[in-house]
């Protein structure tokens, strides 16, 4: 016979599982096809102090020829060489004009960028990312064949190289389940979010959306604008990178995963779906108390943990380079992600303070790209 406290703690390793499985039922990996021939599109990268990371994308983007392709790397007031890196691979370079109010300096740099292309699709690149081989190709195709009513955003596929970067994990898990994309239910929700550091768009339903005027003064831009999208009913599709386009988000220090996720967290929380965002919260709040019950649930807990670890391994692989091994310690990682998301929101809410690359970008008239 169980006891009244090993019955309570069972009930929250069941909770905890169903709501993993329920909230990450979907793969999320971006659909992979042969490619093919594109209409004409550009790729628009707007650049503060960029150099090195412009060196590693460029060719990447380069190393497919292509009469089609367009690329329009947008300057913005950078201290380092990003120019001439840029130069140096042949593509366009513009420089970004002085600030406006209200305006944020990555959206600015992306508005200037668009108003200067020629191609019939948009596409928006942080300069932080590079291609797999014909991933340019392979994600343009896929958005042309949805029309002009359609705006695919991807999430990088996230190569980490040393401990600390692990930390990303369970934030990657938030970012994709408060899109909606990975639950059970997707094809039910009628709106999904979108993710930041890659946004295609055909260029004549930009223009149609105010472009990123619409969301000028948003931390989070591209998440904000793939809300805006979805209002004036334009279809969204969000994946991750898997196999077409990566990033390595901070450098192997825990002090860059703290500010980089600090930066953007807590502000991304207010624009995405608040109704996934509770289940998101709630999936958290479930796992936590499955955890913290361990002690009164004796051998049982070791099953739960081992569908948890599982699933969870399962989808991490999706979302960047994890192992399973950091699957084993998603106690460690929650435990991260919950102190963190703690500092971000005093931090972003109170404090009224969100730094990146050394510039506070919580007031509105803040310049800085990326």
């Amino acid at each position: 016979m169980l006891k009244k406290d090993e019955v309570i703690a069972m009930w929250f390793m069941f909770l905890a599982i169903i709501s993993t499985l329920l909230l990450f039922w979907q793969r999320v990996s971006f659909p992979i096809q042969e490619p093919g021939k594109t209409g004409t599109y550009s790729i628009i990268i707007p650049a503060r102090n960029e150099e090195e990371n412009l060196r590693r994308l460029l060719p990447s983007i380069l190393a497919t020829k292509s009469n089609q392709r367009e690329v329009i790397v947008v300057d913005d007031h950078s201290e380092d060489r990003t120019r001439e890196a840029a130069e140096s691979f042949g593509v366009k370079v513009i420089s970004n004009p002085p600030l406006p109010e209200e305006w944020m300096g990555k959206s600015w740099a992306c508005y200037n960028g668009a108003k200067i292309a020629k191609g019939k699709t948009l596409f928006f690149l942080d300069a932080d990312t590079w291609f797999s081989k014909h991933g340019p190709e392979r994600i343009i195709q896929f958005a042309e064949n949805r029309g002009l009513n359609a705006l695919v955003t991807v999430h990088p596929y996230h190569y980490m190289h040393s401990f600390w970067e692990k930390f990303s994990s369970i934030f990657h898990l938030v970012v994709f389940a408060s899109s909606g994309i990975t639950t059970i239910v997707k094809d039910q929700i009628s709106k999904h979010g979108g993710f930041g550091p890659c946004l295609i768009i055909p260029a004549e339903t930009y223009w149609e959306l105010d472009g990123h005027q619409s969301i000028r003064s948003e931390i989070v831009e591209h998440l904000a604008f793939a809300r805006h999208a979805e209002a004036r009913d334009v279809q969204t599709y969000a994946f991750s990178g898997r196999h077409v386009v990566n990033m390595r988000m901070y450098e192997a220090s825990l002090k860059a995963v703290v500010e980089g996720w600090s930066k953007s967290f807590a502000s991304g929380a207010k624009t995405a779906s608040p109704l996934m965002t509770a289940a998101a919260i709630l999936w958290i709040t479930a796992v936590i108390s499955y955890l913290l019950n361990i002690p009164d649930m004796g051998w049982w807990s070791l099953i739960g943990y081992g569908i948890l670890a599982f699933w969870l391994a399962r989808t991490l692989r999706e979302m960047g380079n994890f192992k399973w091994y950091d699957a084993i310690l998603f106690p460690l990682h929650f435990l991260f992600f919950v102190v963190l998301f703690g500092y971000s929101i005093m931090k972003t809410f109170f404090w009224k303070e969100s730094t990146w690359k050394g510039r506070n970008i919580a007031g509105k008239n803040k310049r800085g790209s990326s």
